[in-house]
């Protein structure tokens, strides 16, 4: 955890980790590994940025084969580098690319069992990017505040998807068959204003 913890002070120092006591953010980052179900073996982790939570999970749980994945180039670099770094090569990659984009790729639409997001975008943004992204049956976990009431229920019915569980400042919603029109590329209103919630 060590190393883990030097690498993750590299990125905080560069500005891919927001200020902050970083011990604090990787003890919350933690918290994502406790949401995850035991049988789960592909991860995504959608704008990794310095490594927060996605590296973290990756150390928790070493039987998950995560993909850590920004838009960002320079983040991307950090990522590998890490990856190198820590010998995870076998069990993560990193992909420089955008969920807007990867989520139409048919290889990568509806792939993972989890996704994660920390900080990506607004609630509604985030749930059009990345819940595509999901198998039938998968589940994004995210970060939220109280309880997360701004995650719209009606705006997830859109996407086929609801939500599982809100505790322990964590957000967990199940998806089913997102619509093939989702992610839209040109979003005038919010998946959840769409739905009117």
């Amino acid at each position: 955890m060590a190393e883990l913890m030097s690498l993750l002070a590299e990125a905080q120092r560069i500005g891919l980790i927001g200020p902050g006591d970083l011990a604090e953010a990787v003890e919350h980052a933690r918290g994502y590994a406790f949401q995850i179900p035991d049988h789960v073996r592909r991860l995504v982790d959608v704008g990794s940025g310095g490594g927060l939570p996605g590296l973290v999970i990756a150390a928790e749980r070493p039987e998950i084969d995560v993909t850590l994945m920004d838009r960002r180039g320079r983040a991307c670099d950090m990522l590998r580098r890490a990856v190198v770094a820590l010998g995870w090569g076998d069990r993560v990659r990193v992909i420089h690319a955008d969920a807007e984009h990867l989520a139409r790729e048919p290889d990568w639409r509806a792939s993972f069992e989890v996704a994660t997001c920390r900080g990506l975008a607004f609630p509604a943004l985030a749930a059009e990017l990345v819940i595509p992204l999901l198998e039938p049956g998968g589940r994004l976990v995210v970060s939220v505040t109280g309880t997360g009431e701004q995650w719209s229920e009606p705006g997830l019915a859109l996407l086929d998807a609801l939500v599982l569980s809100r505790d322990d400042g964590f957000l967990v919603v199940k998806a089913g068959h997102c619509p093939d029109r989702f992610p839209r590329a040109r979003r005038r209103q919010s998946v959840f204003e769409l739905a009117g919630g």
